[in-house]
């Protein structure tokens, strides 16, 4: 426990210390974009849309948030879920096309068994670092959860590539 409250209050304490720095707010400078990803098999179908606007405190540095929408379905067992999530990210780009990234996401599930109409509702914290490489306005990247519990999430595995577009 004591580890996501240190990595709560670096990731806070980093945000907001940034976010001073800025001396003025343009909302011309915001870009938008976002991450979609889908999964299908004989076993799942899995849907997320996660829309996120950025704002460059510099060419550098970019600060953000993100709101996500999901839904899967497995078929051993049988179950719908349905899960929603807000996120504070930042990006770091040290040298040219290279994008270090780290966001804060908490996620609320909603489980509903198809067999049983048994209903699980629980949430869970994420903190993922990334590194990805970027070319305009798109990144592709791996990111990592370090605060991952495979008991616990909603992923299979701590780690979970992406590809980001923005506007």
């Amino acid at each position: 426990m004591k580890l996501k409250n240190s990595l709560l209050f670096v990731f806070i304490l980093a945000f907001c210390t940034a976010g001073f720095a800025q001396n003025s707010f343009s909302w011309e400078k915001v870009r938008y974009g976002g991450r979609f990803s889908f999964e299908f098999s004989n076993e799942t179908t899995s849907i997320i849309v996660a829309p996120v606007a950025i704002y460059p405190l510099n060419k550098k540095l970019s600060l953000g948030a993100s709101v996500s929408l999901g839904y899967a379905k497995f078929k051993d067992p049988e179950a719908k879920l349905y899960n929603y999530g807000i996120s504070v990210l930042t990006y770091y780009n040290p040298i040219g096309q290279v994008e270090l990234s780290a966001e804060l996401e908490q996620s609320f599930v909603n489980q509903r068994s198809t067999i049983s109409d048994a209903k699980i509702n629980y949430n869970f914290l994420a903190f993922y670092l990334g590194a990805g490489y970027r070319t305009r306005n798109v990144t592709l990247g791996m990111r990592y959860d370090v605060l991952y519990k495979k008991e616990e999430g909603l992923y299979a595995s701590p780690f979970a590539p992406f590809v980001r577009v923005y506007f």
